[in-house]
């Protein structure tokens, strides 16, 4: 099997898919996958990745793809007319898998996708089987859920930066989308009404039922086939997502039973790895798709119109298992910005996320490893030839990771957002389900608190002279923000940390200030800390990711002097 990612698109759409084809170039049809939406887009990338990985050994030539203003396709995620380029980005799809050779074309739907390929059914030819996997049945009642979702574990979407009082933005857990998208997206509800598709198939989870598709089905005469748990897949509780794989499995199932008997024909594609794309004010600058290192990570380049070999480039670590692309499109947005502004911005997926490696259905990839740590240091050795003209920039352990890359190569700069783990020294525990506790992070649930461990916690910080302070953090015993930063200034790596609030309060209780004293006595220079004035931790906020994108930039198109 071959997997080739790839740029594609018509009417000015720049999109990014991945297209896989069998063994020996051979295809009994083609499928495009429809991803959901949001961080669901992201929670579910790698089981959607299986799940093409097992179509393409039954037999089919696949395509996976983000939609105009998702993801690493081009265009803008709140656009006014941000539905309209889904939807044409399905038929793109459609049409770059005819053009492989396929003479017959089904497609799979998941969540939202699976809205989206409802409604674009009729547009985009005639289509074998239509699978509806896990599907939303209403966009309304989906955005109501997302926009709670947001509220609770975000905050408020109402904008607090006095600077743009006029967004009317609708904002979810990754993705912001204009009043205009919002609208036509609520508008939308399963109907399976499409005479282009001549076989519907609802794959549901165990125990789902819906009256509205009830009726899609009834209408449609389509199939019903039940394809186990979903919600720790769509939603799950950690960063290490569950791969379903009884669900992938009844997918192929459900797919090859509709191509039974269908002969293969040869399939061929040429991928496209480079793009220019021209922004609302006319600046253009390209994208490369790239192999990064020695074990071939998955990156993306994006460069401008002129490159400059003395202006610095942007690395950008990935925060826990997150693909490439960042929270809320974040580390997307922040490249192309770069690029327009003359800086180079590479994103990059570590071993066994995103698009690096071959998917294993019960994969388990640790954040803070050595594997992870070699992976951030052999993309920010390819950013640049010389490393002073590197800055990394991450979130949470991402900017753990930005850090250490930062000291191994001594980069130019490091830009740690929401930093928990200050202590170089890793913990087994931290390899997997991380407790708060485990990198001496204080938990604020009352229950805790209580414990004799946090009593003895607290009076420690409170009380112990701030040397023994430092000791415990080296230990790794707790996190002292200064055993990092030090780090960071003795090897000239120029740093700065912002803060969301609650991580800012967490800081100073760790006794981030008297650090940031004695790294200032001993270098005659500190690191530059950065209060947020709104946001949250895993930087979904729509301020906190404005804060992040501005301060990256300022610092970055700065002229700083990096020779030295």
């Amino acid at each position: 099997m071959s997997t080739s990612p790839t740029w594609f698109g018509s009417g000015g759409r720049r999109l990014f898919g991945v297209v896989h084809i069998p063994e020996g170039g051979q295809a009994k049809a083609g499928v495009v996958l429809c991803s959901s939406m949001g961080k669901e887009h992201v929670d579910t990338y790698r089981g959607l990745k299986l799940l093409a990985q097992e179509l393409s050994a039954a037999g089919f030539a696949v395509l996976r793809f983000d939609y105009f203003g998702v993801g690493d396709s081009g265009g803008e995620q709140n656009d006014p007319a941000a539905v309209d380029g889904w939807l044409a980005s399905i038929g793109d799809a459609v049409a770059l898998v005819r053009s492989l050779g396929c003479e017959t074309v089904s497609a799979v739907g998941l969540r939202s996708g699976a809205l989206l390929l409802d409604r674009a059914a009729d547009s985009v030819g005639p289509l074998h089987t239509a699978v509806l996997w896990d599907p939303v049945p209403r966009g309304r009642a989906y955005l109501r859920e997302q926009q709670a979702l947001y509220r609770l574990g975000v905050g408020s979407d109402t904008p607090t930066d006095a600077s743009t009082p006029d967004d009317t933005d609708l904002h979810t857990i990754g993705h912001s989308l204009s009043a205009e998208a919002a609208a036509a997206l609520s508008a939308m509800e399963i109907s399976a009404s499409s005479s282009s598709v001549s076989n519907w198939v609802f794959a549901l989870r165990d125990g789902y039922s819906s009256p509205r598709l009830d009726k899609a089905v009834q209408r449609s005469g389509g199939v019903v086939r039940d394809v186990g748990p979903m919600t720790e897949f769509v939603t799950p509780e950690s960063f290490l997502v569950p791969i379903p794989a009884r669900a992938v499995r009844e997918i192929v199932d459900i797919v090859e039973d509709a191509h039974r008997g269908d002969v293969a024909v040869p399939v061929s594609f040429e991928p496209v790895t480079s793009v220019t794309h021209e922004a609302v004010d006319g600046t253009v600058f390209t994208e490369h798709i790239e192999s990064v290192g020695a074990h071939g990570l998955f990156g993306i380049r994006s460069t401008p119109a002129e490159v400059d070999p003395s202006a610095r480039t942007l690395v950008f670590c990935a925060t826990a298992n997150d693909t490439r692309t960042g929270p809320a499109r974040l580390w997307v947005e922040l490249a192309r910005e770069a690029a327009r502004a003359g800086t180079s911005a590479l994103r990059f997926d570590r071993r066994g996320t995103g698009e690096s490696e071959t998917v294993r259905a019960d994969e388990h990839t640790p954040i803070y490893s050595a594997e992870s740590a070699d992976d951030v240091v052999a993309a920010a050795r390819a950013a640049h030839e010389d490393p002073r003209r590197v800055v990394l920039a991450g979130i949470c352990s991402g900017s753990w990771n930005a850090a250490h890359a930062a000291t191994e190569i001594g980069a130019g700069g490091a830009v740690m957002v929401n930093a928990i783990a200050w202590s170089w020294k890793r913990k087994k525990s931290t390899q997997g389900e991380i407790d708060p506790a485990d990198l001496g992070i204080p938990r604020s649930d009352p229950a805790w608190q209580k414990t004799p461990r946090a009593r003895v916690k607290n009076a420690l910080q409170t009380h112990l002279p701030y040397r023994a302070w430092r000791q415990l953090g080296v230990r790794g015993v707790t996190q002292v923000p200064e055993v990092i930063l030090r780090s960071l200034a003795g090897s000239g790596v120029t740093s700065t940390v912002i803060l969301a609030p609650a991580d800012h309060r967490w800081f100073v209780d760790q006794r981030g200030p008297e650090g940031m004293d004695r790294i200032e006595r001993r270098f005659h220079s500190v690191p530059e800390i950065v209060p947020a004035p709104v946001g949250d931790h895993s930087a979904y906020h729509v301020d906190m990711r404005r804060t992040i994108i501005s301060t990256v930039l300022e610092r970055t198109t700065e002229k700083r002097d990096v020779t030295t």
